[in-house]
C-alpha cells in the first residue's frame, strides 16, 4: 500500500480528505425531469457558498423557467441550489446550498512556484469523482483573461472542480481542455474567485428573487466594461506600423493577440499572396452557441504578372468577403448585420470598403463589428484589410477603425 505522503499516495490522500466538500452540478430540465448538463462545484464557505464556472450553470441564467439547478454530494444526496453571483469574464459562478456541513476549502492566495504538484477534483462524463495530479505551468503567455496552464487532462464534467496544491487549499478552478495537446489544460486562478465570493457576501439581500433576475444586466454591465477597457487602450496609444507588402500597416495592436503567417504560390491562379492572421485565443462563454470577446485582424497581399487588370480585379472581388468571428451567434442572439460600402482614398491610393454591425439582442450597447478594405487602384498588386471585434460599442468600433485606417501608408 502507498504511503500517503509519497508521490504515489498524495492524491489519495487528498482525496480521501476533501471529496466530501466536491460536488457534481447538475442543471434539470423541468419539464422532463432529467439532467440537461453537468459539472463540478466545491464548497468555499462554511454556510454553503459553492464555486463552479459560469458556463456550468448558463443555461439555467438565460431560462430559469426551464431549468432548475442541484447538487449531487459524494453520497448521492441531492438538494437545490441558488445562484448568487457570476463573473462572466472569467468563467465563474457562485452558489448557494442549504444543510450543508461545515466543512469547506481553503483559498491559497499567495504565488505558487512553476513545476509545483497540483491536483484537479471533479466528476469527469458523469462517471464519479476523481483526482487528477499535474504541475502548475505557470499563467498563460500573453493571454487576455488571465489562466493557469495546468498539465493534466480535465475531461467533460469537470468544469467548476477545484485545483489544489500539494496541501489541499485552492489555487484554481477547473475551466476547460485546452484544444492543442491532450495534457494540457486551463485553470482560472483562485484570485478572480476569491473576488467574487467577497462581492458575493457584501451584496446579499433577503430578496433573492430581485438578485436572480438582474444577472443578465449584470453580465451586460461587465462586458461592457471589460470591452470599454481593452479597445480603449489600445486607440489610446499610437498604433505601430511594420512592412507589408508596400504598404505600411498597423501591427501589434495588443500583446494578447496571436499572430501567423503564410504564403501562396500556386500556378493555377496566376497571382502570389502572402498573409497575416492576427486573433486573440480567448473568448467570452455566453451561451452554448454564443461566445463572445474575439478581436482579429487578417492582412493579404497580392501580386500577379499573369492575369490583366480585370482578372486581377474579379480576383480581388472573390476575395473580398468580411473576417468570421469566433463563435458569434446568429438570430438567436444577434441581429442581422447592417452594412455600408463605399470608395474612400487612404494614401493617396482608392480603396474599397464595407463595414457591418450587428446589434446583441440581450445586451443593449454591444455589437459584433467588422471592417474590409481592399486596394483596387493597381492593375498588378492590391491588398485586403479585414478586423473584426465581437462584443464592442459601437463608438469604440468607430474609433478603433477610424484609426485603423488612418495608419496606413505606403512605404517610401
Amino acid at each position: 500500500m502507498a504511503d500517503e505522503t509519497s508521490p504515489d499516495g498524495k492524491a489519495t490522500q487528498l482525496f480521501n480528505e476533501f471529496n466530501k466538500q466536491v460536488y457534481q452540478i447538475r442543471v434539470i430540465d423541468i419539464a422532463s425531469g432529467d439532467k440537461s448538463s453537468i459539472g463540478s462545484g466545491f464548497q468555499v464557505s462554511a454556510d454553503g457558498y459553492m464555486a463552479t464556472n459560469f458556463h456550468v450553470v448558463s443555461s439555467f441564467i438565460h431560462e430559469p423557467e426551464k431549468y432548475r439547478l442541484e447538487y449531487v454530494s459524494h453520497n448521492g444526496v441531492t438538494g437545490p441550489l441558488e445562484v448568487k453571483g457570476v463573473d462572466v469574464i472569467h468563467d465563474l459562478a457562485v452558489l448557494k446550498a442549504k444543510k450543508l456541513a461545515a466543512n469547506h476549502f481553503q483559498f491559497r492566495l499567495e504565488s505558487i512556484a512553476k513545476g509545483d504538484r497540483i491536483f484537479s477534483m471533479g466528476n469527469p462524463q458523469d462517471l464519479g469523482m476523481t483526482i487528477i495530479e499535474g504541475n502548475y505551468n505557470g499563467l498563460v503567455k500573453n493571454s487576455r483573461f488571465k489562466k493557469i496552464l495546468f498539465s493534466g487532462s480535465l475531461n467533460p464534467g469537470m468544469s467548476g472542480g477545484p485545483a489544489l496544491d500539494i496541501n489541499g487549499n485552492i489555487i484554481g478552478v477547473n475551466v476547460s481542455k485546452a484544444t492543442r495537446g491532450e495534457q494540457l489544460s486551463f485553470l482560472v486562478p483562485v484570485q478572480y474567485l476569491n473576488n467574487l465570493v467577497k462581492q458575493v457576501e457584501t451584496t446579499v439581500t433577503s430578496d433573492d428573487s430581485k438578485q436572480d433576475k438582474n444577472f443578465k444586466k449584470i453580465i451586460e454591465s461587465t462586458l461592457h466594461k471589460d470591452q470599454d477597457e481593452f479597445f480603449k487602450k489600445i486607440s489610446s496609444q499610437p498604433f505601430l506600423t511594420d512592412s507589408f507588402g508596400d504598404l505600411k500597416l498597423p501591427t501589434k495592436l495588443s500583446p494578447t493577440l496571436n499572430c501567423w503567417g503564410h504564403s501562396v504560390d500556386d500556378e493555377e491562379i496566376k497571382y502570389n499572396s502572402f498573409h497575416q492572421h492576427c486573433k486573440l485565443d480567448d473568448q467570452i462563454y455566453i451561451d452554448n452557441d454564443f461566445y463572445t470577446g474575439d478581436f482579429s485582424y487578417d492582412y493579404e497581399w497580392l501580386t500577379t504578372s499573369k492575369l490583366n487588370p480585370l482578372q486581377f480585379y474579379d480576383a480581388l472581388e472573390q476575395r473580398y468577403s468580411h473576417i468570421k468571428l469566433y463563435n458569434s451567434s446568429g438570430k438567436k442572439h444577434t441581429t442581422a448585420y447592417q452594412c455600408k460600402s463605399d470608395f474612400v482614398n487612404i494614401a493617396e491610393s482608392s480603396w474599397k470598403i464595407s463595414s457591418c454591425f450587428r446589434a446583441y439582442k440581450s445586451y443593449k450597447g454591444l455589437y459584433d463589428a467588422l471592417l474590409l478594405m481592399a486596394l483596387v487602384d493597381r492593375n498588378d498588386k492590391a491588398a485586403i484589410l479585414k478586423i473584426g471585434a465581437a462584443g464592442i460599442s459601437k463608438q469604440n468600433a468607430t474609433l478603433l477603425f477610424k484609426k485603423f485606417m488612418e495608419s496606413i501608408e505606403w512605404q517610401h
